[in-house]
C-alpha cells in the first residue's frame, strides 16, 4: 500500500487496478477471496456494515460534492485504503458503460455448511442451479429481508460474487453467509435427518400455504428451466407449488422465491409454523 494518499492513479498497469479487472473473471474472485463493488449505494452498505474492503477507487469528479466528499472522508476514517484515479482508469475497470465514479474491491463472506448447521434456528435459502444473475442477487437480497441464516447454492449456481449478482443483492452479501459450490447429491447427505427440506415444484400438488414452515427449515429453488434437481427432490420432507389462478406456466424463480420465503417468515415470526 504505497501510492501516496493525494496523488492520483494515471496507469492501468498500476496493481490494484490490475486485480480489480481480474476479478471478472470466476477463477480468479474464487483463488483470492475477493470481489467488486460498484456505485456509491454499496459502499455506503459496505461501511455501514463494516465489510472487509482492500482498496476504494474514487475519480476527481465523484468528491465533487460534499456528500460524496464526505463518504470518502468516512471511509478513511474507518481504515479503508481511498485512491484516486483518472476517469480513463476507471472505465477500464467499471462494468457499467457509464461508471459511478466509485468502485471498490472487498473480501468475500465466506461460510461452510457445518457453521450454518450449527443455528438451532437455522432457515436457509438453497438455490439449486439458479443461472440468472439478476435472479439470484434478487433472491439473496429477499433471503436477508425475509430473516434466513444462510444461503446454500448447489453447483451450477451462477457465482455470487459475479457484478450482475451483486448489483442485484444491493448489499445483501455484507449480511448473508453463502456456501456456493456444493453438489446436489451432497447437500442433500449433508441436510438429511438436521432440517426440514421444503422443495419448490410447479407440479406439486400441496399449495404452498398449507404448510408447516416450523423449526429448521430449508427452502429449495431450482433451476429456471429444469427445476430442482432429483437428488434434492428424493431427499424432501415436502414439495409445494404456488397456484396459478391465470394462463401463464410458471413463476419467476425469484418472484416464487419471495412469495415462499415471506410466507415461512410470516409464519414463523407470528408463531403460526
Amino acid at each position: 500500500m504505497s501510492e501516496a494518499v493525494g496523488s492520483i492513479i494515471t496507469s492501468r498497469a498500476n496493481r490494484y487496478v490490475k486485480l480489480a479487472r481480474s476479478l471478472y473473471r470466476r477463477a480468479q474472485r474464487e483463488k483470492t477471496g475477493l470481489y467488486l463493488l460498484e456505485g456509491k449505494h454499496l459502499l455506503m452498505e459496505a461501511l455501514a456494515a463494516r465489510a472487509e474492503v482492500e482498496v476504494v477507487f474514487y475519480e476527481p469528479h465523484f468528491v465533487r460534492s460534499a456528500e460524496h466528499a464526505g463518504l470518502i472522508s468516512r471511509l478513511r476514517e474507518a481504515g479503508y485504503l481511498c485512491l484516486e484515479v483518472e476517469p480513463s482508469v476507471m472505465e477500464s475497470v467499471a462494468a457499467t458503460v457509464t461508471p459511478p465514479g466509485v468502485l471498490a474491491i472487498a473480501r468475500q463472506k465466506r461460510a461452510s455448511l457445518s457453521l450454518l448447521l450449527e443455528n438451532p434456528e437455522v432457515f436457509l435459502l438453497v438455490a439449486d442451479g439458479v443461472q440468472d444473475p439478476g435472479n439470484l442477487g434478487t433472491m439473496l437480497r429477499t433471503a436477508v429481508a425475509a430473516g434466513c441464516t444462510g444461503a446454500v447454492l448447489t453447483g451450477g449456481t451462477v457465482d455470487p460474487y459475479n457484478e450482475k449478482v451483486v448489483r442485484a443483492a444491493m448489499g445483501a452479501l455484507f449480511h448473508l453467509p453463502v456456501v456456493t459450490g456444493i453438489a446436489a447429491a451432497q447437500l442433500a447427505l449433508r441436510l438429511k435427518g438436521k432440517v426440514r427440506v421444503i422443495v419448490a415444484h410447479v407440479d406439486a400438488v400441496r399449495p404452498y400455504y398449507d404448510y408447516d414452515y416450523g423449526g429448521r427449515v430449508a427452502l429449495v429453488l431450482g433451476n429456471e428451466n429444469r427445476g430442482p434437481s432429483p437428488e434434492i427432490l428424493k431427499q424432501a420432507e415436502a414439495q409445494v407449488s404456488i397456484p396459478l389462478w391465470g394462463p401463464v406456466e410458471s413463476l419467476n424463480v425469484a418472484v416464487a422465491a419471495a412469495i415462499l420465503l415471506y410466507e415461512a417468515a410470516r409464519r414463523r415470526h407470528m408463531g403460526e409454523a
